[in-house]
């Protein structure tokens, strides 16, 4: 393996929280990973607002063991701890001449002349929120305390909605302002403006976080790697020379069971020409892609690492655990269903639920009424996986989608075997089925309950035989290989190549002088003349009436004959012959050309205008090009 010619490594995510999923979890391990193993040390740039980002930061430095290991910065905090010129000022109230009622421990108002004035939220004695109201009770202004006793923030409103944001540094000065449409009650922020030794507006929150981000480039190259799509735009829109952009692909990229692209994927896999790499988890899902996208030598696939237990753990008997956010989208409510037959078959089996999310009092409602409720319990959120599955016979994880379902890795390094519904994507990169786990038909609770209690009902021997096989499974996602397929990623968007886009022009079109049905197509192809290439170029025809009734789209793939080449540029030569195509349709030529990173499909048009196509018709077979974009397609 290479070694890294070490610039900056930046990872660039949404927020980090105490109570955190997956996701997160992934970028914190592979931060400590990447420095365990080939001493990086990398940034995390976070973009939300949050008095206790500090407090939050040192928790989780010190539970993934980061300490001198990453930094992870806040816009917020960068700018609120620069200029700062005075001395530090703590937030105060006046309410000498006011009422107080105090509604809890946590909550006192303020009353003036009968009229609630003041809100003031307490946490350990100390003051983190306070509302001014007007005389018709509206909250104006709410300001938000640090737990140090400085001011973090004022919102202001109008409308009932917010109207501007002012943030604080400690002395009591100003370093920024947000400023919503309130007027049309939207939440969207209008402009930002930045306080500093110079003042700057910014139209957009993008164009400020890009501010941001550039601040912390310093070498060439500096690898800007996006852990969250709604980051993606802001990272593809840069324009820096020094900087490679890499995403990082968690979840289905997809609506399930179509092949329509999610809005949230749709900006780094509508310009996927504009990126230095795309990492994948799974081959799946790069399979997925390639057919989807076209295939290009920028695709990696990096599944997430694990550390593996070196011996088998005591396991608890009918123990089954599921470590999940309660969201719809995880499906627990099937696990819960099938629970029910498992309990009827074996009445002492226990199913724990650890997470948190919108479903838990619909999942409680659920487990109330299928009278679960000495087997099914929901433990809350736990940042104690490893453990946890180290004492279960088995888990479960019933998705609708994953990126990789990192709860599976967990358990199988624990030892312990685990019953998926086989979707995409993960488990079946995991799951070998009835060896160190069960692949169960998607959607199917009854297949899902039957293999419930066959697992339990097995003898400890083959039980054993199945978490022994969970971790030689395991293996296979060592830190070592994970920290090389990353430095090996690295090295190679060293460079920053930018190619020009194929030219392809339309040079002639005759008929077969045997078959009037048959034409031959010339196109001269031109790449950029940078590096010496070997394109693979393919034509295709495009059935028209598959594209406008969104249908699945009908393809006929056709040899492409290169003719000459020289430098970059290919003559080439396609065969459209009509008695292979459906008749009373319309078929459109495009071609697709892949090089290195680069991935293109060129609709094929009348570049050069001097061709008498109507001269080739007949009775069969109509070439025409479109109007108003003079692109060439067949009609039958």
């Amino acid at each position: 393996m290479g070694c890294l010619i070490m610039r900056k490594i930046i990872f660039l995510t949404s927020r980090i929280d105490e109570d955190h999923g997956g996701l997160t979890a992934s970028l914190l391990n592979k931060s400590r990973i990447l420095h365990d193993e080939k001493g990086i040390k990398s940034n995390i740039l976070t973009f939300h607002a949050d008095s206790n980002f500090i407090d939050i930061r040192n928790i989780i430095l010190n539970r993934y063991n980061l300490n001198d290991k990453v930094d992870i910065l806040n816009i917020n905090e960068y700018f609120r701890s620069r200029d700062i010129k005075n001395e530090f000022q703590k937030y105060k109230i006046d309410t000498e001449k006011m009422m107080k009622i105090e509604i809890n421990e946590n909550k006192v108002e303020y009353y003036d002349e009968g009229l609630k004035k003041l809100e003031v939220i307490y946490k350990q004695n100390k003051i983190r929120e306070v509302k001014y109201f007007a005389p018709n009770n509206i909250c104006i202004e709410k300001d938000v305390v640090d737990k140090n006793g400085f001011l973090y923030w004022k919102s202001f409103y109008y409308n009932n909605s917010i109207a501007r944001q002012v943030f604080y540094r400690k002395d009591n000065s100003v370093y920024l302002t947000r400023e919503y449409d309130a007027i049309n009650k939207s939440n969207k922020m209008k402009s930002i403006i930045l306080f500093e030794e110079e003042t700057i507006r910014f139209n957009s929150f993008e164009s400020y976080k890009e501010f941001f981000i550039k601040k912390q480039i310093s070498d060439s190259p500096t690898y800007l790697v996006g852990e969250a799509r709604a980051l993606d735009s802001t990272i593809l829109n840069m324009k820096d020379d020094r900087i490679r952009k890499i995403f990082m692909t968690h979840s289905i990229h997809i609506r399930p069971n179509t092949n329509i692209i999610r809005v949230g994927n749709r900006a780094v896999l509508n310009n996927l020409n504009n990126i230095d790499a795309l990492v994948l988890l799974t081959e799946k899902q790069k399979e997925d892609i390639i057919e989807q996208f076209g295939n290009r030598d920028n695709y990696y696939v990096i599944p997430h690492s694990i550390n593996v237990i070196d011996k088998l753990p005591f396991k608890e008997r009918n123990k089954v655990v599921i470590i999940s956010r309660l969201h719809k989208e995880k499906r627990i409510d099937h696990s819960i269903k099938a629970f029910k037959a498992v309990v009827n078959k074996i009445p002492n089996a226990k199913l724990y639920i650890y997470g948190d999310g919108e479903e838990k009092n619909n999942l409680q409602k659920l487990i109330n009424e299928f009278n679960l409720k000495n087997n099914v319990k929901l433990m809350g959120y736990t940042d104690k996986a490893n453990e946890i599955f180290k004492t279960a016979d088995c888990s479960l994880l019933t998705s609708q989608y994953e990126g990789f379902a990192l709860s599976i890795q967990e358990s199988i390094s624990s030892g312990t075997p685990v019953i998926a519904y086989d979707i995409k994507y993960g488990p079946s990169d995991m799951i070998e089925n009835e060896i160190n786990g069960y692949l169960v038909q998607n959607e199917n609770i009854n297949s899902l309950s039957k293999s419930i209690i066959e697992y339990l009902e097995k003898t400890e021997k083959e039980k054993i035989e199945f978490s022994n096989s969970a971790i030689n499974k395991a293996k296979y996602f060592s830190h070592s290989r994970f920290a090389n397929a990353w430095v090996e990623l690295f090295n190679d968007v060293k460079s920053n190549e930018s190619f020009k886009e194929p030219v392809i022009k339309l040079m002639n079109i005759e008929n077969s002088k045997i078959n009037k049905n048959k034409f031959e197509i010339f196109l001269q192809v031109d790449l950029d003349k940078k590096i010496k290439v070997n394109p693979n170029i393919k034509a295709k025809f495009y059935l028209r009436s598959s594209l406008e009734d969104g249908k699945d789209t009908e393809i006929e793939n056709e040899r492409v004959s290169v003719i000459k080449e020289n430098n970059n540029s290919f003559s080439i030569k396609i065969v459209f012959d009509a008695k292979k195509y459906k008749k009373n349709e319309i078929y459109d030529l495009s071609l697709e050309i892949q090089y290195l990173s680069k991935f293109y499909e060129i609709r094929v048009g009348n570049n050069r205008g001097n061709i008498e196509i109507e001269k080739l018709l007949n009775k069969k077979v109509t070439p025409y090009f479109t109007n108003p974009y003079g692109n060439l397609s067949f009609k039958i």
